[in-house]
């Protein structure tokens, strides 16, 4: 058996990730209404918002406002800030056939409905549908609110992401069982 691509093993995955949910995020910005924010304006706007505790900058992707408007900074006023609705995105390039989402599959974080239920109609999740084989013929998106999700959602179910830490010692032997194939042609 050849080991992994290591490259490809460790990375590859991730990086077609990120290019999915950069094509879902192109389809958002098509829109006006959504901007992508630096680092430094994501701070910002979760320091303005009506909410406490540890919410990240990962705890969205993007904003929204009501109407098209100019660059959304860290100097933009408060009553603009008040109505901006922060933006999750699930994205799939799977043959979603419409809006009503059926067989949708995305993961979320405690986090993310968390700040969902602390922020109710300031905080949507954008449903973005990369596949062009759909009533609409094209890429597509639909917004809920956590309301929204809850009343379509079949099954919720926890799961962990465990990240072993970097600085661990190689075993003693016999401290744990470590199996090898005998022939790597296996």
């Amino acid at each position: 058996m050849q080991p992994p691509n290591e490259p490809e093993a460790k990375f590859g995955k991730s990086m077609r990730n990120r290019g999915t949910e950069s094509a879902g995020l192109r389809v958002l910005l098509a829109d006006a209404r959504f901007q992508h924010l630096d680092l430094t304006t994501k701070r910002h706007v979760l320091a303005t918002l009506p909410v406490s505790g540890a919410f990240g900058i990962q705890t969205f992707d993007a904003i929204m406002t009501p109407r098209p408007t100019g660059p959304i900074t860290d100097t933009t006023p408060q009553d603009v800030l008040d109505s901006l609705t922060l933006i999750e995105m699930k994205t799939t390039l799977k043959p979603i056939k419409n809006a009503a989402l059926n067989g949708f599959f995305f993961g979320a974080t405690e986090r993310e409905y968390t700040m969902a239920e602390a922020l109710g109609d300031r905080y949507k999740f954008a449903f973005v549908v990369l596949n062009d084989d759909n009533e609409y013929g094209s890429p597509f998106a639909v917004l809920l609110t956590l309301s929204q999700v809850e009343d379509r959602t079949q099954a919720k179910r926890l799961q962990y992401q465990v990240n072993f830490r970097s600085d661990m010692p190689v075993p003693e032997p016999g401290s744990c069982e470590v199996i090898r194939l005998a022939d790597p042609a296996v």
